[in-house]
């Protein structure tokens, strides 16, 4: 009861003070900057604060706040806080000077149990903690001494630290790491460091230690990497400044340094990066990527580099030199909702090496340089369309060339009499729709030496007339007419070779009876050619003569298709229990089709010619060199297809059996093959058979299929004969060839909590992906105790019967596995079952070194043959630093 009437005695002393207007003080309160000359003592409990029109500064304490009018400071004991704005300084011990608006604010030393109660800063910035820390509310500026800070996940302490206006802090013989552990395993010291909050740290000049720990033990402390000059980023993403170097080894260039240069962050919409490697044995690579980003508009990326690769010595007898380039130009820009522009062009050359280290890691293993560029803007509310395309490959492995350019327009179908100035007329003027297009393109090439160009124009239109006759009984007729033009000019032929391709189908997609689709199109084509081909007989062989002249020929067919659905389902109430399942749902789709157009390459037409060999007379196509040159034999076919598809529903995937029933697919099975009823022999197509799966585990896919043939084949030459292979003694089909591809995606529960669901991508597109993509071991993740990918394809063909089989048996796996919550293993290797060798047989081994990240990669054979180790730290903004070496190794099978 003494406490609480000695802080009201008080608390009233200093009201009487107030009111009674003493010169110099303040009524109601104490003015920032501009103290009282009151003084007085306030003890436990107490508060009072100062104000001023801009801000308030408002204090405590918990064991006493002690005023000194005469002096104008006060002194705050226990647990003392002063509070301006977002900035607020707590420590044991706050000294306030209130006529020069500063305040001291002192560490408490560390007592019987040895802990040390800091002075603490805090502002929207972050916070620190020093020994001591003066400060001046109306700058904002300050001082501390040995100073102790986070931001950004960086820890940072310093002897003397001043704190500037903008809250940038300029730390004397100071030091900062990333690692949170009491005695860090590095840190970077530096006698001048200027700290920008939420930005960099700019040291200079500074030096990096290591003190690493074997078996428990930790080493003494270790230099490492001193240079005179060092820009560090505080936050993730983009920040200007000097890019870590990294001080690496392997067998070919020795040691050398890689990474050095500069990122460059213009502005918040571009960044430049110039990046380089220079190696003792005069290796070196240049490279830059310039990338800019304004969004909702355009986007883009231009990059490019040049190395020379030295392998060895210069007087060394394996001494190898290899000069590359590549260039590479992104864009994608938005001319408003309808309109776009996309660009990739990718243009690569020189020798062939495969160097981890360059900017554009897919020109490891690029086998073709492929370029492209569109843009395509949309008219009528996208119900047309306008394109120009560009399209270039480069065969990396020769000179050969192709190059494609296009412009075209598109007219998606459209009734004309449905809306404008002449309104809806409500008959069959409202069923008639139009569509039409337009293309012009050229494809130019170089293959082997022989240069080629190639123009195309085309240009067409089609009228469709849609009814419906009834319920259940609907049809769409459609009219095209379209003008092919070709011209082509090759170095195999002295003169120019055009034609021209007149198209006429007609063609009817119907529903009838409601279940039954019915599709039938009758096709007529008229070409024109500028050339044909004659031969005759000079007494010693045939000889061939091209006439020009324009000639012509035409051809027809008709085709027709008819399909269903059957349905069949099935309760299954015996298998819920034991599989979840509680339906099962086929459906049975069956197409048959029709195809028929009459012998053009018979007598009947003048499309091909007989030519006396001196043995006998031979027919030949008189168009084959022409560019229009394919003449159609007889056919009168049926074609036959079943299609079954299997579903099963389950139950809720809740585990409380809430929610709707899942429907899941179990099986796709297809087989289809046709009869030539115009053909003289083998009028049977070979049937083919094809499969799919994901019934097992929606994790475990599987896909498959097989081509049997109904003819038997000559035992002495092995070529196929018109008889049944059923009629000698054996099955009614005989195999000529087959796949079977299944891959497997599975992991362990997250220790972290996560689902444990894999990743949706097939394994063997997962394996492959990793063998090129190991990154920089930044990325593992301990939390996964294992993961499995397997992928197992098997190809069989057997195209001549008297051979054995050529078999194709790949197995791929990717397995890894946490040994520890530090330790993790990994293999990922290829095996061919028939050759009996492992493809690109790789094993991985990961540590998690607390702040540092170990890994260590190895490919004892094959083409990629190589060892590669890197330690770095794991820290997003300190990544580049890390060190790694690597190099080619002699295989187990070399």
């Amino acid at each position: 009861m003494s406490v609480s009437r000695r802080t009201i005695v008080i608390a009233a002393a200093l009201g009487m003070l107030v009111n009674t207007g003493l010169p110099g003080l303040p009524s109601p309160a104490y003015a920032a900057g501009q103290p009282s000359a009151a003084g007085g003592v306030a003890v436990a409990g107490d508060g009072a604060a100062m104000q001023s029109p801009q801000s308030t500064i408002s204090f405590s304490a918990r064991d006493s706040v002690i005023y000194r009018f005469d002096r104008k400071t006060m002194e705050l004991l226990g647990k003392a806080r002063v509070e301006r704005d977002s900035t607020t300084v707590s420590a044991p011990k706050i000294n306030v000077d209130l006529q020069r608006s500063t305040l001291d604010a002192f560490a408490a030393p560390a007592g019987a149990a040895g802990k040390r109660e800091p002075a603490v800063f805090t502002n929207r910035d972050g916070s620190f903690n020093a020994d001591k820390i003066t400060y001046t509310f109306t700058s904002g500026k300050g001082e501390t001494s040995n100073i102790s800070s986070r931001s950004s996940g960086v820890i940072f302490s310093g002897q003397k630290v001043t704190r500037l206006e903008n809250g940038e802090m300029i730390v004397r013989d100071g030091t900062f790491t990333t690692c949170d552990d009491e005695d860090p395993h590095y840190w970077v010291s530096s006698g001048y460091m200027k700290i920008i909050p939420d930005s960099r740290i700019i040291a200079s000049p500074f030096i990096m230690y290591i003190r690493p720990e074997i078996f428990s033990k930790r080493l003494p402390a270790i230099p490492i990497l001193p240079l005179p000059f060092m820009i560090f980023p505080l936050r993730e993403g983009r920040a200007s400044g000097l890019l870590i170097p990294r001080f690496s080894h392997d067998s070919d260039r020795g040691y050398y340094f890689s990474d050095l240069g500069y990122f460059w962050a213009i502005n918040d919409y571009t960044d430049l990066r110039i990046e380089g490697d220079i190696a003792f044995n005069g290796s070196w690579r240049l490279g830059q990527r310039f990338r800019y980003n304004t969004r909702y508009e355009y986007s883009g990326m231009l990059e490019g580099e040049f190395e020379r690769y030295l392998a060895g010595d210069s007087g060394d007898s394996d001494y190898e030199k290899y000069d590359s380039w590549n260039l590479r130009f992104l864009h994608h820009q938005n001319f408003g909702p309808t309109a776009a522009l996309d660009m990739n062009l990718r243009f690569q050359g020189g020798d062939r090496n495969y160097d981890l280290n360059t900017i554009d890691t897919e020109t490891i293993v690029n086998e073709q340089s492929e370029s492209y560029a569109s843009y395509g803007k949309t008219f009528d509310d996208e119900n047309s369309i306008a394109t120009a395309s560009f399209q270039m490959t480069d065969d990396l492995r020769s000179s050969d060339q192709s190059v494609l350019m296009g412009i075209g327009f598109y007219q998606n179908r459209y009734y004309p009499f449905r809306s404008g100035r002449l309104g809806t007329f409500d008959d069959w003027r409202d069923r008639l729709s139009v569509t039409s297009g337009a293309s012009l393109r050229g494809l130019f090439s170089s293959n082997d030496g022989l240069d080629s160009s190639e123009y195309l124009a085309e240009a067409g239109v089609q009228v469709g007339y849609y009814q419906e006759f009834s319920e259940g009984n609907k049809a769409l007729f459609t009219q095209g007419i379209s003008l092919q033009g070709t011209l082509l000019d090759d170095d195999l032929n002295d003169d120019d070779r055009y034609g021209m391709r007149l198209q006429l189908p007609l063609r009817m997609q119907s529903t009838l009876f409601r279940h039954f689709n019915v599709n039938a199109g009758f096709t007529f084509n008229h070409y024109v050619v500028g050339n044909d081909l004659l031969k005759s007989f000079d007494g010693t062989g045939v000889v061939s003569t091209e006439r020009t002249g324009s000639e012509g020929y035409s051809t027809f067919n008709f085709s027709t298709d008819i399909s269903t659905r059957l349905y069949a389902s099935m309760e299954t109430p015996f298998l819920q229990g034991l599989t979840g399942l509680k339906a099962l749902r086929h459906t049975l789709i069956p197409v048959i089709s029709y195809t028929w157009n009459p012998d053009f390459t018979g007598s009947g037409y003048d499309y091909y010619s007989a030519v006396y060999d001196g043995a006998g007379y031979l027919r030949y196509n008189r168009f084959e060199h022409s560019v229009y040159h394919d003449i159609p034999e007889g056919q009168s076919t049926i074609g036959f297809m079943l299609k079954n598809l299997f579903h099963g529903k389950l139950g809720p995937s809740d585990p409380n059996g809430s929610g709707p029933d899942r429907t899941v697919h179990l099986l796709s099975l297809a087989a289809s093959t046709s009869y030539n009823m115009a053909a003289d022999e083998f009028r049977w197509s070979p049937l083919l058979v094809t499969a799919s799966s994901s019934a097992i585990s929606p994790n475990f896919l599987m896909s498959a299929g097989a081509l049997y043939d109904f003819y038997d084949y000559d035992r002495a030459s092995g070529e196929r004969v018109n008889r049944f292979y059923a009629e000698g003694g054996n099955g009614l089909l005989r195999f000529v060839s087959g796949y079977l591809n299944m891959s497997l995606n599975l992991e362990g529960k997250s220790l972290t909590g996560g689902s444990g669901r894999p990743e949706a991508l097939r394994a063997e597109q997962a394996i492959f992906r990793e063998r090129f993509n190991n990154g920089d071991f930044t990325d593992i993740d301990y939390s996964i105790p294992w993961k499995l990918r397997m992928s197992l394809y098997l190809q069989s063909d057997r195209p001549n019967p008297l051979d054995k089989a050529e078999t194709t048996a790949l197995l791929n796996v990717s397995a890894k596995a946490a040994l520890s919550r530090n330790w993790q293993v990994g293999i990922n290797t290829g095996y061919d079952i028939e050759q009996n060798k492992f493809v690109f047989p790789m094993l991985q081994v990961f540590r998690d070194l607390h702040c540092w990240q170990m890994g260590f990669q190895w490919v004892p054979s094959g083409e990629y043959n190589s060892y590669y180790f890197q330690i770095g730290l794991k820290a997003p903004q300190l990544q580049d630093i890390r060190f790694r070496t690597g190099g080619k190794t002699r295989g187990w099978t070399d």
